[in-house]
């Protein structure tokens, strides 16, 4: 207990307690003794009086560190070595701790630890959960909490994506995936659009999906086709991941928006990358119904609703871009540009709105064009070497043409060659597929195809 104690007090401070093996395995140890710890208690040679009097100053100090601001998750009315161990790996930023941290992790056990963790704090919940208490609502942050970990763990770590996957029968895969179901369900059920809510439902039920997400995107990595057929043909998957892209962005505030789309199309990317299959079940999956009946079907395919939503990002970026000339032009100031005898302050007042503005406009205008660019690529991947879906994609387009989605990716392929950014599609993929989409414009300029009707 003391010594669970120490280690959970330092990984609070986050300038002094640095993770190495030696502390990373102490910790797995004293999550593995948890279970015969009370048994421990009656051969270690103190009295009762005494085990109770270390218990208390355990509390105290504990209530003294989140009376601070720290510690905020730990439960002080029930402290356990196993739960300050979990709480004191929960704390540590695992990307800080270098590579041999995943590779540890798994050799030593801590994997386990974590998957069992998630899978006992979603044992109760499901589809159908109607009410969701404190103590739910609490779970739900701790599983947050540690798929963040296994986030880090498995970022470009085969050895680790496939350990997870195959662990225990797949439990984690559909561990994951159920809970993606149940975000999917129940964040329309309780819209909020507040941007600094962090504590409600909704704002609870946000953080556990994009960590869900976030987890399924590094296990589903195109390094390894088995992975993204194990997540890509579990049952839902596709239905649920459409209808998140679609419709759960409505329910949410605008902050959210994007990374939610942006993950969701990235996950979709993942399974259709190199699987023929999770491309035919994307390319004949039905849109999410326009009414409020949630996942109700209609006749509609995902494909026209993909191609619209390319359309509505297309057109939000050319909004922006132009609002950001209009601000170069000093057009689209709510201040009016000081005189050139005003202050030397004024005009610097003035420099800095005008640049904070401009950084504004320039990314929401990125953002959509980046949507709009994750889509044309998974359409791209859709129409790859089948005829059927390239001829009823042309169909949604203006005039049958591809011209908007080869501007869109070109501008994205500059972005990226531009920046470097890190976390974006390789840029060979993203030229590939507009090779190959300028393939099929030629084709289709020769064949002089009759205009399809634009969706």
């Amino acid at each position: 207990m003391c010594t669970a104690t120490v280690m959970f007090v330092l990984s609070q401070d986050r300038l002094n307690m640095d993770l190495d093996r030696d502390c990373l395995e102490l910790m797995l140890n004293l999550l593995e003794n948890d279970t015969t710890h009370d048994q421990a208690l009656d051969d270690c040679g103190l009295t009762d009086h005494q085990l109770q009097k270390t218990r208390e100053r355990v509390i105290q100090l504990c209530s003294e560190i989140k009376s601070q601001g720290a510690a905020k998750y730990l439960n002080t009315d029930n402290i356990t070595v196993g739960q300050l161990a979990m709480e004191t790996l929960l704390s540590l930023t695992s990307a800080r701790a270098g590579e041999w941290f995943k590779e540890e992790m798994r050799q030593l056990g801590g994997l386990d630890h974590i998957v069992r963790t998630v899978v006992q704090c979603c044992k109760h919940v499901d589809s159908m959960t109607n009410v969701w208490s404190p103590i739910l609502l609490e779970r739900i942050k701790k599983v947050d909490r540690c798929l963040r970990i296994l986030e880090n763990v498995t970022i470009q770590n085969e050895e680790n994506n496939v350990y997870l996957i195959h662990f225990e029968n797949g439990i984690l895969i559909n561990t994951l995936i159920r809970m993606f179901k149940v975000c999917d369900y129940e964040i329309p059920l309780y819209p909020s659009y507040n941007e600094n809510d962090k504590d409600s439902i909704s704002a609870v039920l946000r953080e556990c999906l994009t960590a869900n997400l976030k987890v399924l995107i590094n296990l589903s990595h195109d390094s390894n086709q088995i992975n993204g057929s194990k997540i890509g043909c579990k049952d839902g998957v596709i239905d649920t991941s459409l209808h998140v892209l679609l419709k759960v962005p409505d329910y949410v505030p605008n902050d959210d928006k994007f990374d939610i789309m942006f993950l969701t199309l990235t996950l979709l990317i993942n399974l259709v990358e190199i699987n023929v299959d999770n491309r035919k079940l994307i390319a004949e999956a039905q849109a999410p119904s326009k009414s409020d009946s949630l996942h109700e079907s209609t006749k509609s395919f995902a494909i026209e609703a993909l191609v619209k939503m390319f359309f509505q990002q297309e057109e939000l970026a050319k909004t922006e871009e132009k609002k950001t000339d209009e601000i170069l032009d000093g057009e689209n100031k709510q201040t009016e540009k000081p005189a050139k005898d005003a202050p030397l302050k004024a005009h610097t007042q003035y420099i800095e709105e005008t640049i904070a503005l401009l950084v504004e406009k320039a990314g929401q205008n990125m953002q959509h064009t980046v949507i709009a660019s994750y889509i044309a690529i998974l359409l791209g991947y859709i129409t790859m070497d089948d005829k059927e879906y390239l001829e009823f994609v042309g169909k949604q387009l203006p005039d049958g043409r591809f011209t908007a989605m080869l501007a869109v990716l070109d501008k994205y392929l500059n972005f990226m060659k531009l920046t470097a950014a890190p976390g974006t599609r390789g840029i060979k993929s993203v030229e590939m597929i507009i090779k190959h989409l300028t393939k099929c414009e030629k084709l289709q300029a020769e064949a002089s195809i009759v205009p399809g009707t634009s969706s």
